[in-house]
């Protein structure tokens, strides 16, 4: 109990240095980041995370590369499909899509067949420590900075987070990049 209970405390430490560290900075480097091999990587943390208990799915239809730094990127994609395996019972899908958006740019979403969030818990959703079920998160291990880091890594790619979801169907959770992110 003590050992499950200093990792969860080392976790927690880690995930709030990072969003310091985030919040301080204006920019990222800039290195181009093969998405192929990123989704190939996401593939693999997400099967290794459900363990068989999911569907896995990825579709890449934008055959694009983007700039940005790729450590800070595999981060929030990371924590997004972790996100997803954690929130979806077992049996369920888990689709990571990216594709190109008609004004040029792209989005790499993550979709569940999850528990999904109601509608009054979205607007809150990225802050800091906020959780929609307390017990839930408990349960799964999250230290509730995982979305507010994802939302800040965006931020400093000029990009953004959309997140749908409705209870009892699912979530699907977005990062949009603009045009000048492609390679």
């Amino acid at each position: 109990l003590m050992q499950e209970q200093s990792g969860s405390m080392q976790r927690l430490v880690e995930d709030l240095l990072t969003l310091s560290r985030l919040e301080a900075q204006e920019h990222l480097p800039e290195e181009p980041l093969s998405m192929a091999s990123m989704l190939v990587t996401l593939r693999r943390e997400a099967e290794a995370l459900s363990q068989g208990r999911h569907t896995v799915r990825v579709e890449d239809t934008a055959g694009m590369d983007l700039t940005g730094s790729a450590k800070e990127l595999h981060s929030a994609f990371s924590n997004l499909v972790s996100n997803a395996v954690r929130y979806t019972p077992t049996g369920g899908e888990i689709t990571i899509r990216f594709e190109r958006t008609a004004d040029g740019g792209a989005r790499l979403a993550v979709r569940d067949s999850g528990y999904g969030i109601p509608a009054q818990h979205l607007p809150r959703i990225t802050e800091r420590f906020y959780r929609v079920s307390t017990s839930r998160s408990r349960a799964t291990g999250g230290t509730g900075l995982g979305l507010s880091i994802a939302k800040h890594v965006l931020n400093l790619h000029q990009a953004r987070l959309e997140i749908e979801s409705e209870v009892g169907v699912g979530s699907t959770f977005t990062c949009v990049f603009g045009a000048s992110r492609l390679l």
